[in-house]
């Protein structure tokens, strides 16, 4: 049996409820309430493109299903353009009801959210609860703006056959990471490909953000407004980067947001941070490197393991004449039935921030021995401005990339001295110094 066959990659609604069936969850008291009510309601929302495209028809059909329980209309967008979409909705104040937020947005657009405070506590009692990191996101100033939605575990997928072929084993710390990824290069094997760009800012700021946390530097102090990047850390983490750029492919800076998917399945570099979009498309399109490559989770330095998190979140505009039907659309989208599938489909792309879901049975990381490393990580890990609390700060610091473009600074050859002067000026510019 196949990884798709054995995590049953079915689509559409009958693939929902066979899902469901197998999860061993009748899907009762997923509340209902308020189909009635919705007759001709038309609801519109801005969800973000998946990688995977499976997942974006899955969305796609489950929207459709709630229109068709409540005899309403549903308007949904999925786009790769999607916080485009949504920072212009704001801007006009007017146009839209649901809107996938990533990361700290919620504090950006804090201002033009309504108040889901009461989704978020019946969803968090009806499903187990969530991992802390769902306040830290989704709660401004006491108040919920966001429904967490779900994270994107991130690992590094690695060729094994190259590991095993350069006699190096996964790492478990920076320190082994560099060996390895010099021994692979020495040997002239792919080399390892770890991205670092403006242009790809997700993958790039996961593994920044996670690489300065673990050699024990910061962006911020725990005060959450005074900036730390100019310490003994931070230099520790640079210098660490630059001696690994020179043993890696060159193209680091240069990769955009897929281009270290598309090195990775064409045999040209043997390891990268990334979720498991790669994986997933690899047995199709690459069933060589499928066979070959694992997964290990990003390694810990001198201040131990530290990870960046990415967060989606669902929020409901404060201008919309629909919040009553929005609250039903995001109740709809987090039950059992919904989320299984497409957790499943995308081999944990998109992740529930329900930790309840951690031990669930069928979920991909306990199913493929090549995905373990993927489970559970929201449980330790961190948002943008750690160990500051999340913030509009540091959602404007992520924003504008000054801990991505730091990095990428010193591996093209800039000093660690400049690289942190202009990332120092852009922090205190972003928390208001």
């Amino acid at each position: 049996m196949s990884r798709r066959s054995a995590l049953g990659l079915l689509g559409g609604a009958g693939a929902a409820a066979m899902l469901l069936a197998a999860c061993g969850d009748d899907g009762e008291g997923a509340g209902d309430g308020g189909e009635a009510t919705l007759a001709g309601t038309s609801l519109s929302a801005i969800l973000r493109q998946s990688f995977i495209a499976q997942q974006n028809t899955l969305r796609t059909g489950q929207a459709k299903l709630w229109a068709q329980e409540r005899e309403a209309e549903a308007d949904v967008t999925i786009g790769g353009n999607w916080r485009e979409l949504i920072a212009a909705i704001v801007a006009d104040g007017t146009g839209g009801d649901v809107g996938e937020l990533f990361n700290n947005q919620a504090f950006i657009y804090q201002n033009s959210l309504a108040d889901v405070s009461d989704l978020v506590e019946e969803l968090g009692d009806q499903y187990g609860g969530w991992y802390d990191l769902a306040a830290e996101a989704g709660q401004v100033d006491g108040v919920w703006r966001a429904v967490p939605w779900a994270y994107t575990a991130q690992a590094v997928n690695y060729r094994a056959d190259v590991f095993a072929e350069a006699g190096v084993e996964a790492p478990t710390t920076y320190e082994e990471l560099l060996e390895a990824a010099s021994i692979i290069n020495d040997r002239g094997l792919p080399p390892a490909g770890l991205t670092m760009s403006q242009t790809g800012p997700n993958d790039s700021a996961n593994f920044a953000y996670s690489m300065l946390w673990s050699f024990g530097g910061a962006e911020v102090e725990e005060d959450g407004t005074t900036v730390a990047i100019n310490s003994d850390g931070t230099r520790a983490a640079l210098e660490y980067f630059r001696q690994l750029s020179a043993v890696s492919t060159p193209n680091t800076t240069a990769y955009d947001e897929g281009g270290n998917n598309r090195a990775f399945l064409a045999g040209e570099i043997s390891m990268t941070q990334n979720a498991t979009s790669i994986y997933f498309t690899a047995e199709t399109d690459a069933p060589e490197i499928f066979q070959a490559m694992d997964h290990f989770s990003y390694p810990a330095g001198p201040a131990g393991r530290q990870e960046f998190i990415q967060m989606n979140l669902l929020s409901i505009f404060e201008f919309s004449d629909n919040q009553e039907a929005a609250k039903d659309f995001i109740r709809f989208m987090l039950r059992p039935e919904n989320l299984d599938p497409v957790v499943q489909v995308g081999l944990s792309f998109y992740t529930p921030m329900f930790p309840a879901y951690e031990d669930k049975a069928n979920m991909p990381w306990n199913v493929d021995p090549k995905l373990a490393s993927l489970r559970g990580t929201a449980a330790g890990g961190h948002l943008p401005g750690w160990p500051g609390p999340a913030s509009r700060a540091s959602a404007t610091a992520y924003e504008q990339q000054s801990v991505v473009n730091m990095f990428a600074a010193v591996a093209t050859g800039d000093s660690i001295d400049a690289a942190i002067d202009r990332a120092e000026a852009e922090l205190t510019t972003a928390y208001g110094g």
